[in-house]
């Protein structure tokens, strides 16, 4: 993956976990693609409260990101680039629904997310603020 996101912490283990139960759940009842295309949906509800507002091609790239953790680079594109004909007819509403449970799910994370970047924007002020003061030493010495 090209791209690396620190907040990928956060999200990861909510994703994994949501891999495993539709694994479990869904793996003899419905297609590989179609269990692909419920992980994507359930990842695009869970970033959706801390990035929809953002720009969408970095929201997109976390999405992808996320799903790549469970799924080889095909499969991860096609889960996020097509939707998969159901084989049963519950298949369709189930996609919205699971994209709701993600979303109440990410909900629940945003403020940890937000806190996390305040963690993030903090150690890089300390570092820049040490850095200043090894300067500062430095020309004293």
């Amino acid at each position: 993956m090209d791209i690396q996101f620190a907040e990928i912490e956060v999200f990861a283990p909510k994703a994994e976990a949501a891999w495993a139960a539709l694994q479990r759940q869904y793996a003899s009842r419905i297609s590989a693609a179609e269990i692909d295309h419920l992980l994507a949906c359930f990842v695009l509800g869970l970033t959706t409260p801390a990035y929809g507002e953002g720009e969408p091609a970095l929201h997109f790239d976390l999405c992808r990101a996320l799903v790549a953790i469970s799924l080889p680079p095909e499969r991860t594109e096609a889960a996020l680039h097509s939707v998969p004909e159901p084989t049963q007819p519950w298949v369709a509403s189930a996609y919205q629904l699971i994209e709701k449970q993600g979303a109440k799910v990410g909900l629940s994370l945003r403020d940890k997310t937000r806190n996390f970047e305040d963690f993030l924007a903090a150690e890089a002020n300390d570092a820049a603020h040490q850095g200043a003061s090894a300067i500062a030493r430095e020309k004293v010495a």
